[in-house]
């Protein structure tokens, strides 16, 4: 096996190479990431059971073919929602077949959050690799507690504090063995100087074997765990769960972006009292939720 074969085989996304010539369009190579997706082996891919997976598809390996949504149908008969990219590979002199290579995309954990979106507000979705490492996030309130990016590409457990990690990890090998849905309330690691409660659910997503290939997840509200915490954190929060930037919030009070921005950033502890119930009726919160004290 050479070094690009190799190369081929490891990677996590899930993909195909394409062989077409005056016979039609077969399968000449998948890795493991699209056998795990869905569930056929090498050899089933390509006889001709793959051959009559690749005609609902109208395949033209010439040509780019970029598909937002198709479906495929696994082995266990279930259908899967793929983004499918697919390019032309350079020909060879020697060989009149065209080929091309197609990297496919499982929607499943994107639609499940959605579907969760829909129920309810969520604060924070993303998705966990069975390593419990963030492979994808999507944060609705990145830009008033923390950075999204500070997330990406790290352990779940290190936003996790350490005395939550072993119930955290029992609920998704829980939600692993029963292939359900789990939640749990569990204490978060400081995030900007903040320890909050958070409320999560996790989503097993199933590879095409049936087995647990990564976890969707949710959360549901942040609250903070010390209610000594400063009012300029307490007011990140409350517009974090009400999905309200500094712009909106001004356009809705007509109070300036800077004014909102500073009282965000503690730059004014004490604001006056028009300022403050303006914020607070926006927010939907009783005043003293977030401010102490006010200016006359």
């Amino acid at each position: 096996m050479s070094i690009y074969e190799h190369v081929f085989q490891m990677m996590d996304q899930p993909m195909l190479i394409l062989v077409q010539d005056a016979n039609g369009v077969r399968i000449e190579d998948a890795n493991q990431a699209f056998i795990r997706m869905t569930g056929y082996t090498i050899n089933e891919l390509q006889s001709e059971k793959g051959s009559l997976f690749l005609k609902e598809y109208k395949i033209e390996t010439s040509v780019p073919v970029l598909k937002s949504e198709v479906s495929i149908l696994t082995k266990q008969k279930k259908l899967l929602p793929v983004r499918l990219d697919q390019q032309p590979l350079p020909r060879c002199s020697a060989n009149s077949s065209k080929r091309s290579f197609v990297i496919f995309e499982d929607l499943t954990p994107y639609k499940w959050i959605e579907q969760q979106s829909e129920k309810n507000k969520v604060l924070i979705s993303g998705i966990v690799d069975r390593h419990e490492h963030i492979r994808f996030l999507r944060d609705s309130l990145g830009h008033s507690l923390f950075e999204a990016q500070q997330m990406n590409d790290e352990s779940l457990l290190q936003f996790v504090a350490d005395t939550e990690q072993g119930p955290m990890r029992q609920v998704l090998q829980k939600a692993k063995l029963d292939k359900e849905e789990r939640s749990l309330t569990i204490r978060t690691s400081k995030l900007s100087g903040i320890e909050l409660n958070m409320s999560v659910t996790f989503a097993p997503i199933l590879d095409g074997f049936g087995d647990v290939r990564e976890f969707a997840f949710v959360i549901w509200d942040l609250n903070p765990i010390d209610d000594q915490i400063d009012a300029s954190q307490k007011l990140r929060i409350w517009m974090a769960k009400k999905d309200m930037s500094a712009g909106h919030l001004s356009a809705l009070t007509g109070i300036s972006i800077q004014t909102i921005s500073k009282l965000r950033n503690g730059k004014i502890l004490k604001p006056q009292r028009l300022t403050a119930e303006l914020i607070a009726s926006e927010l939907q919160v009783d005043v003293h939720e977030i401010w102490q004290e006010i200016r006359k």
